[in-house]
């Protein structure tokens, strides 16, 4: 039997999760700001240690790329990578927006996923229902909050997500609307809903890769980099 690991570091949430490329086993989320370096190892041993499995038996994984926390993408690829050396282990990237949409456990209706990207911007992306899943409509986008508000249709859910920053304002004057979500308020089931990704992708060889390749989605540049630039 193989299994599928999934992890999601993209936001607050420690999200992991395991199937047995059948159906899903099991997922742990955690929300302890600032932890995962030191919470991600110990909890995929416990999902091992749950199902009664070896690191052998895991046959793929599924990782959220980006966009979303420039920390918390690099400290969950960094892990997968050194967890997949010298394994065989083929990986799949998956978008952080997808994860947190098909994650929703209400899919009736059309998702639209939005990370505060800081600076008045957003990270956002809109899903259809598909069976079990979601279905993508339109690529992940950086732009001004808007333009995402623009794209919102009468009936979507809008699933919000701060990735921790206590001071983010962009999604204040979201409050009281009806069907719009904050994640902080409504947990998820991130790094399962990877798992499943990967579950469903066990047929479609082409999208999988070895996990050296694996890079983080960041869409925007960081703070360095837009200093950088502005000097030259």
């Amino acid at each position: 039997m193989s299994f599928v690991l999934g992890i999601d570091t993209s936001s607050v949430e420690l999200g992991m999760g395991l199937t047995n490329g059948q159906q899903p086993v099991v997922g742990v989320s955690r929300y302890i700001r600032n932890s995962h370096a030191e919470h991600i190892s110990r909890t995929v041993l416990f999902l091992l240690e749950s199902c009664a499995i070896k690191p052998s038996d895991i046959s793929h994984a599924a990782i959220a790329v980006g966009p979303g926390s420039f920390t918390g993408l690099r400290i969950g690829i960094s892990f997968l990578k050194g967890f997949c050396f010298g394994t065989g282990i083929r990986v799949l990237p998956v978008s952080s927006l997808e994860s947190m949409a098909t994650s929703w456990q209400c899919l009736d209706r059309p998702i639209i996923s939005a990370f505060d990207a800081r600076n008045g911007e957003v990270f956002w992306a809109r899903f259809e229902p598909h069976g079990e899943t979601v279905k993508r409509r339109t690529d992940d986008c950086l732009s001004s909050l808007d333009i995402m508000k623009s794209a919102i249709q009468e009936g979507d859910t809008v699933l919000i997500d701060t990735l921790g920053y206590v001071k983010s304002s962009v999604f204040q004057n979201f409050s009281g609307r009806p069907r719009v979500y904050a994640v902080e308020r409504h947990p998820l089931q991130r790094g399962l809903a990877c798992a499943r990704a990967g579950m469903r992708a066990l047929d479609e060889p082409n999208a999988w890769v070895n996990a050296e390749a694996i890079l983080p989605r960041y869409l925007s540049a960081t703070t360095m980099e837009k200093r950088l630039a502005a000097r030259a």
